[in-house]
């Protein structure tokens, strides 16, 4: 089977990573709000360790979509390529775990908004889409914008709380569209 065509019926088989963007999305938030109510301590290692309760939640979802347990349609070269994509992003919790050390609370969300966008550009192969070129954009850009937009007495807690709802808003948008793409036939 050609390249191309594996990676497409990937796409369908997957809805373009439906699954890992609904659940990851939906703990953004919830960390959003939780910055906007806890303490910044508390906050930061919610953010940091969001992972432990979204990818027990996208694998449950990507069950229920069919997307696991069937015969993937792709090599099993492309499927280790998929895993170290998906895992890339743990490479930078060296650094969220020196700023959560370092009491830099307020940054951990804005680091790992930047650090979550560069791993998924690598998606955008993955289902042969832009549109994970232009969420990741949009995450790395908004994050920033939203840092620089708080005013500085705001920045501790309004400001890792406006890029938690921002990155998880872009996230279940991004799933939205692609719920729609793939239930429309494209």
């Amino acid at each position: 089977m050609e390249l191309i065509e594996s990676l497409r019926l990937l796409a369908e088989q997957h809805m373009s990573g439906l699954s890992f963007l609904a659940a990851y999305g939906v703990t953004w938030l919830v960390c959003g709000v939780i910055w906007l109510r806890a303490s910044s301590r508390t906050a930061a290692f919610v953010t940091l360790f969001q992972g432990m309760v979204a990818l027990p939640a996208a694998l449950a979802l990507s069950a229920a979509i069919g997307a696991l347990g069937g015969d993937r349609p792709v090599t099993d070269e492309i499927t280790q390529l998929s895993v170290l994509i998906g895992t890339s992003q743990l490479l930078g919790l060296p650094f969220l775990i020196y700023l959560t050390v370092r009491r830099r609370y307020a940054l951990v969300p804005f680091a790992f908004a930047g650090i979550t966008s560069m791993h998924f550009v690598l998606y955008s192969w993955l289902y042969q889409t832009p549109v994970y070129i232009v969420m990741a954009v949009l995450i790395s850009l908004g994050a920033m914008i939203v840092m620089l937009a708080v005013p500085e007495k705001a920045e501790d807690r309004l400001g890792p709380a406006r890029v938690s709802l921002l990155t998880g808003g872009l996230l279940l948008a991004t799933a939205l569209f692609f719920l729609i793409s793939h239930l429309s036939g494209r």
